[in-house]
């Protein structure tokens, strides 16, 4: 087996999410963070043929660097790789003993839906580093959606606002408050779908990528 660049994107974005990871049988990845505020799940090419834990990703990614156009091939307890008359036997974790998600998560119905382009995610998180702030807040008012980033424990902080959508189907108001530092996303255009029962979905528009993210307690929305 060898592993894709998409793949590969995946697992780097998943690394920063978790530093251990279970794989299981078939074509899909997940992960969780050790909060349990992030959940992330991928659709990749490959399909693995039995289940394995890896304690340290990052180390696992680097090993895989290592070797020019690597090749898997599973064993009980190791993956051997190897390509170019190099090779690596790289032992598995016990799974029981890392943070893997146990089930799915059953996304609530959704109070709003709403698209947020790469470039304005890059822009928010450009302010949140130059004003020094770790809070999203996406807010509504008669289908006219912004993004704030801003302390809310403070009301005289510096604020960056940018307009998402000006004519949305959500007409109720509300503030969806969304950590910053949990916005471990990979690259591309996003659909977001956000309930008021504290839980928010990060559709990927480029990849089969999904995060489910949760909001901060002191979201609201207006009934």
């Amino acid at each position: 087996m060898n592993l894709s660049n998409d793949t590969l994107n995946v697992l780097k974005n998943f690394a920063t999410i978790n530093p251990n990871i279970v794989f299981k049988p078939g074509q899909k990845l997940k992960t969780i963070s050790e909060s349990k505020t992030i959940l992330a799940s991928a659709e990749i090419v490959e399909d693995f043929p039995q289940e394995f834990g890896v304690y340290d990703l990052n180390e696992f990614l680097s090993v895989l660097n290592l070797i020019d156009n690597p090749t898997l091939e599973f064993e009980d307890k190791a993956v051997l790789v190897k390509g170019g008359g190099q090779k690596i036997r790289y032992f598995f974790s016990e799974s029981d003993i890392l943070t893997t998600p146990q089930k799915d998560i059953q996304m609530p119905e959704p109070e709003l839906g709403v698209n947020i382009e790469e470039d304005k995610l890059n822009q928010i998180r450009k302010a949140a580093a130059v004003l020094g702030h770790t809070e999203l807040a996406i807010t509504g008012n008669d289908g006219v959606i912004t993004a704030s980033v801003l302390d809310t424990r403070d009301s005289t902080s510096n604020l960056f606002e940018i307009e998402l959508d000006r004519d949305n189907s959500c007409k109720n108001g509300f503030n969806f408050v969304v950590s910053i530092p949990n916005l471990k996303l990979l690259p591309g255009d996003y659909f977001v779908s956000i309930s008021s029962k504290l839980i928010s979905n990060w559709t990927n528009s480029n990849y089969p990528v999904d995060y489910f993210i949760a909001l901060e307690k002191n979201s609201s929305y207006d009934v």
